[in-house]
């Protein structure tokens, strides 16, 4: 011990101060920024719809202390949440990804951003813990009456619908659910409790009561607050309640939490071109420009209720229709290119209405969208004729709001050279069909061999030019096609374990996981036999090129990897191999918002897909040649 503490000395004597700092930056950098931002206020380019929104830790102000209510937290507590990571949040715990002393290098990096005013507070001492007895809880029960708990968190627990000042990302938290302790910050232990009951959650609602009671009194509480959890859906019995537990009646709270489960921020919020950091000032407000050459260019709409560019003039039924049958108000077809309405083809009625009700509910924004844009006839054909015999195509997502750029509007994106070269061939077999029409009818020798290569080739021109013909197709018809249903549970699977998994099916329908992890081909939809077994690749300047991960439990999917590793990876963008994912590549910013029962509902549903084949590459940094669109391309990139 003696040998090792003279090391110590010598090696921080030795260490230059600024080595050790930059040490300290180098792994705030790499682990914190994208969230908490480089100057530490929050603001990361991922913080944007993260909700909770990441701690500012310029302010001093922290929620998670043994300390005095408005104190620092100690070094240690700010280790331990590191370590830990927050339940419920996009947080993860970090104890499996560094060195306890990396963690607490990070800790002392993150204290020093506090203010110079912030001072250091007495760290309150918990008495020892008192036997937990039914006399105990009862007088717990009684300080929680009598502290005004039930006022935010309800009589048993289940605190009210939420309604915040105003919808959108950021804001306040609501109080906490007590009903679900899995989703406590701190710990769901009654000496975390109690220490949150004697220390409050400083920037909330929440006090601090150390001064107004005897710690005894907080522990009898903790054990009256633990009294209060129920099972979670991951643990129920019922079958019933797998299916309803932790789902709010409440349709306005349904909503809000539907549109974030479902992505829909993900294309309706514009975001920077230069990191993906979503521009909030119009959350779900459209704009962004999305393209998928030779079939067309369309601006994600506007879902605001603002009367002139949004939805202000709708019916909630209006958009529960558009949303779930792709009918748009005047009545035409909504293409599934840009707006994945066969997936939310499968909502519950009421979830459909909670979804338009909260949309209605939204705060206005006036963000002028412009109409969709189409190639002509003759390019479209000779493009999708290029694509069809081996040419790469993908569906892009632009940076910017197309609404307030001009560059964004009134073109086609395509590959360098690529529409000169389509619109020849397009007009070259048109030309020729029309010209072996003509010999037809002129000439005598070979006259029914040529007629038929002349309408041969005119009636390909025009089943490229309709290609896919979902204007001839119903809603219901479209779906089946499109979504070609993935596969359910096994048939043998019954009782609560079915409900969890069908629970996650409809999860991941929802969500959509399977837009990007089920392979497809641009002219037959889905390949149905790889659902959700990865292989799409997707490029971006900002990213580099990643491919989706193959979701099903095989050797080169999840089977390998531990349940923890798979919801580190929903909820905070963390590979099993430690790496960070861009949220635009894999949206875990928004997914960070389901709830931990759906999560692992979602997680026992893959476990239960039949495993398929598929190895992806692993993902590479950007380089010289990739695309300035975020472009997810069609066919499968994993080796089979």
């Amino acid at each position: 011990m003696i040998r090792a503490g003279i090391l110590l000395v010598l090696t921080l004597l030795l260490v230059p101060p600024a080595a050790r700092a930059a040490d300290e930056r180098e792994l705030y950098a790499r682990h914190c920024v994208v969230c908490h931002g480089v100057a530490g206020r929050g603001d990361g380019p991922a913080a944007g719809l993260l909700w909770p929104r990441p701690r500012d830790f310029t302010t001093g102000r922290y929620k998670l202390r043994s300390t005095e209510a408005g104190t620092l937290p100690s070094a240690s507590d700010v280790a331990r949440t590191i370590s830990r990571g927050l339940p419920g949040t996009s947080m993860a715990g970090y104890r499996e990804l560094l060195s306890s002393d990396d963690i607490a290098r990070v800790a002392r990096f993150v204290l020093a951003l506090a203010p110079a005013g912030a001072r250091a507070g007495r760290v309150i001492a918990l008495p020892p813990a008192p036997d937990d007895t039914p006399g105990a809880r009862r007088r717990g029960a009684a300080a929680y009456t009598r502290l005004g708990c039930p006022t935010c968190h309800g009589a048993e627990g289940r605190p009210g619908p939420w309604r915040p000042e105003r919808e959108g990302p950021g804001g306040p938290t609501p109080p906490a659910d007590l009903s679900a302790p899995w989703t406590f910050r701190g710990g769901d232990e009654p000496a975390a409790v109690a220490m949150r009951i004697l220390t409050g959650l400083d920037g909330s609602a929440m006090p601090g009561y150390a001064a107004v009671m005897d710690p005894r009194e907080a522990w009898e509480i903790a054990y009256h607050v633990r009294a209060l959890g129920r099972a979670p859906a991951w643990l129920e019995a019922d079958p019933e309640k797998v299916t309803a537990v932790g789902v709010a009646a409440d349709p306005l709270e349904r909503g809000r939490y539907l549109v974030n489960a479902m992505l829909c921020a993900l294309c309706h919020t514009p975001i920077s071109p230069r990191d993906g950091a979503y521009d909030t000032r119009f959350f779900l407000a459209g704009g962004m420009r999305v393209s998928a050459y030779p079939w067309g260019v369309w601006y994600s709409r506007n879902l605001t209720p603002d009367p002139e560019t949004g939805l202000g003039r709708w019916s909630e039924e209006e958009i529960s229709r558009a949303v779930t049958r792709g009918v748009a108000r005047d009545g035409h077809r909504l293409d599934p290119m840009a707006m994945p309405w066969p997936w939310f083809s499968q909502l519950a009625p009421g979830d459909a209405r909670a979804v338009a009700a909260y949309l209605k509910a939204l705060p206005p924004i006036a963000n002028a969208v412009p109409e969709p844009t189409r190639a002509g006839p003759a390019e479209a054909v000779g493009g999708k004729l290029m694509v069809l015999l081996g040419a790469e195509a993908s569906v892009d997502f632009w940076g910017g709001n197309a609404a307030l750029d001009p560059a964004l509007r009134d073109s086609v994106p395509a590959p360098p050279g690529r529409r000169a070269l389509a619109a020849s061939i397009g007009y070259a077999m048109l030309a020729l069909g029309v010209a072996g029409l003509a010999l037809a009818v002129r000439g005598r020798r070979g006259r029914w061999l040529v007629l038929s290569a002349a309408l041969g080739l005119l009636a390909g021109w025009a089943v490229l030019a309709m290609w896919p013909p979902l204007a001839l197709m119903s809603p219901e018809a479209t779906t089946k096609w499109l979504l070609l249903r993935a596969p359910g549970p096994p048939d043998a699977l019954g009782g609560r374990e079915r409900a969890l998994v069908e629970r996650g099916r409809y999860v991941a329908t929802i969500a959509p996981c399977g837009l990007c992890h089920t392979p497809a081909g641009a002219f037959i939809g889905f390949y149905s036999g790889r659902t959700l077994a990865g292989g799409m690749e997707a490029r971006w300047r900002v990213y580099g090129r990643a491919v989706s991960s193959n979701l099903t439990p095989h050797r080169d999917g999840i089977a390998p990897m531990g349940d923890d590793t798979l919801l580190r990876a929903m909820r905070s963008g963390i590979g099993s191999d430690g790496r960070a994912m861009h949220w635009q590549a894999m949206p875990w910013d928004i997914g960070s918002r389901w709830s931990e029962e759906d999560r692992r509902a979602l997680l026992a549903y893959l476990r239960a897909l039949p495993p398929v084949a598929g190895k992806v590459a692993a993902p590479r940094s950007p380089g010289p040649d990739d695309p300035p669109a975020d472009a997810f391309y069609w066919g499968d990139a994993a080796r089979r």
